[in-house]
């Protein structure tokens, strides 16, 4: 593991993300299919990326999702 990866692992997932969901539309029409819906990342050990058991984890990875969905809206209105 990289010894700064607290410092860079969200943008490394984001990065990852917008990646993966450019490399597969399919995949991009499934995430705009959610509209407004809060995307939640159910966990039950991961606090940072989920919701953990208690669902008061972080939610970091259904929090970047939903910035990518926003990103995506906003790139269609745009075109």
């Amino acid at each position: 593991m990289r010894a700064d990866w607290e410092d860079v692992k969200l943008e490394a997932m984001r990065s990852a993300l917008r990646h993966k969901f450019d490399s597969h539309p399919h995949l991009v029409r499934l995430l705009l299919s959610t509209g407004d819906e809060e995307i939640i990342e159910e966990t039950s050990d991961d606090y940072y990326w989920g919701c953990g058991t208690n669902r008061h984890g972080q939610n970091m990875l259904g929090k970047l999702l939903m910035e990518l969905r926003a990103t995506y809206k906003h790139e269609k209105k745009v075109t």
